[in-house]
């Protein structure tokens, strides 16, 4: 019975971080759609890690300290979201549909020549044993 593809990946690109301890994981920014739950955002981040990223998810991770529904903390959420995503090498769709989050954030990551890519992206360059890197 075989291991899940995360795993594997995992397997893999340890073996790389093993053999090169100058390296370090590039950043990938998570992005999804509005609606997404935490949980699955969670299972975003959790494979990109394991596929050798640091995942940067600021509606993870900022939105619990953040009040979205506050119009000068949204404001603040966004200046926050964009600094993220500039600080990224990657950004990683991981939604299937689109809204206007995910156009304004793939839109702004191909402004600034980022590295473009869906979850499956990201699992089939680690299972060759590469990260993308720009």
């Amino acid at each position: 019975h075989s291991k899940p593809k995360s795993e594997s990946c995992y397997d893999s690109l340890r073996l790389i971080f093993e053999r090169r301890t100058d390296m370090k994981r590039p950043w990938a920014y998570i992005c999804a759609t509005e609606g997404t739950s935490s949980k699955a955002l969670r299972g975003y981040c959790r494979t990109v890690f394991q596929c050798g990223y640091v995942p940067i998810c600021p509606r993870l991770q900022d939105g619990q300290f953040i009040v979205l529904e506050n119009p000068d903390e949204r404001h603040a959420f966004n200046e926050i979201v964009r600094d993220k995503l500039l600080r990224c090498t990657v950004l990683v769709v991981c939604s299937k549909h689109s809204d206007v989050t995910t156009n304004a954030e793939v839109g702004l990551a191909k402004k600034y020549s980022k590295v473009l890519t869906t979850l499956d992206g990201v699992l089939q360059a680690a299972e060759k044993g590469e990260l993308l890197t720009d």
